[in-house]
């Protein structure tokens, strides 16, 4: 059948139905059905939509079918929206709606329509496209899929949809994703298969590198830092900073030092009492203690000199709060056996 024929039908059933209606919408209602005046709304509604039917005005007649079903569900208001729908477009909404109306128990009044009914459904089923789904990564909190603005239940994002032939946009989103859009046009009877890789947002990203734990490359920057290679079973601690390393040269300094002048006192004394003990004051003898007085004067200056060099260490060697060492302070003492030095 063509458009323009089936459009014609439509017309002349529209306007036959509109004098038929007034006994079908007038049958008692149940006990807990609508009141009478809502029955005499309804009624009145669906009249205006079967004249504007009539007219070919398909949108405003499907509003008011629309209206009408929304205050009484009757099975002849069900089987007029399905024309309107279906005359406008909206061929999921019509199948649905035929499907609808055989569903209702058959009456008299209707049931010329029933084959009808069956008839559109058939022909529907083979317009109506299907819409498949595919979102990446599927178990994210939150997901929110739309087709055309409207959202899709979570529970039948694993089932192919009914949409109606034409363009159509898809969108998915999720807390920390990027919204992802899709366009897609659907061919009568087609099975389109959309696609939505969700990806991070930069910001989400950092802060799940910044919350995440130092893995093994972290620790492996660490080490040289530490200059001590981390224990098994955990990571490396920072040592302390050992005092007693940093203050070895000027102790060392100050105790050679004082060792050295001591020598060095040692040795002009004894050419001292060599000079004494020499016969004369011009001869050999004499001239051998006055240079081992002055070798001994030497020795003793430069022993002076290394123990004020590790004095002066010393006491520039500060912690990082600028505070002295804690070492102790080498001691030294001169006893039977000479100069003794502790530290």
């Amino acid at each position: 059948m063509t458009p323009r024929r089936r459009h014609r039908r439509a017309r002349a059933w529209a306007l036959a139905l509109s004098f038929a209606v007034a006994g079908v919408l007038c049958a008692p209602a149940p006990a807990a059905a609508q009141s009478a005046a809502d029955v005499a709304v309804a009624r009145e509604i669906f009249i205006e939509g079967s004249e504007l039917a009539s007219q070919g005005r398909w949108e405003q007649a499907r509003e008011r079918y629309e209206r009408s079903l929304a205050i009484k569900r009757a099975a002849i208001t069900l089987y007029s929206l399905g024309v309107a729908q279906q005359q406008t477009g909206q061929l999921v909404e019509a199948l649905e709606s035929f499907r609808a109306f055989l569903l209702e128990p058959s009456a008299p009044a209707t049931k010329e329509y029933e084959r009808l009914a069956r008839q559109a459904a058939q022909e529907l089923e083979r317009q109506v496209a299907a819409l498949e789904l595919r979102v990446t990564p599927a178990d994210v909190a939150g997901l929110e899929v739309k087709v055309d603005g409207g959202v899709v239940p979570a529970a039948a994002l694993d089932r192919p949809r009914p949409l109606n032939p034409g363009p159509h946009t898809v969108t998915a989103s999720a807390p920390g994703y990027r919204e992802v859009e899709r366009s897609v046009v659907a061919a009568p009877g087609s099975r389109v298969v959309v696609v939505l890789s969700l990806e991070r947002e930069p910001a989400d990203l950092e802060r799940k590198a910044a919350a995440a734990p130092a893995g093994p490359r972290a620790s492996r920057a660490t080490a040289p830092l530490t200059g001590r290679a981390a224990p098994p079973g955990g990571p490396a601690a920072s040592p302390a900073p050992d005092a007693g390393t940093s203050r070895v040269v000027p102790i060392v300094l100050l105790a050679g030092g004082l060792t050295t002048a001591a020598a060095g006192v040692a040795i002009g004394l004894l050419g001292v009492a060599s000079a004494s003990d020499a016969p004369t004051r011009d001869g050999d003898a004499a001239d051998a203690a006055r240079a081992q007085a002055l070798a001994g004067d030497l020795v003793a200056g430069a022993g002076l000199v290394a123990a004020g060099a590790g004095v002066l260490v010393l006491l520039l060697d500060r912690g990082p709060d600028g505070a002295p060492g804690k070492a102790a302070p080498p001691r030294a003492a001169l006893g039977p056996r000479g100069l003794t030095v502790r530290f």
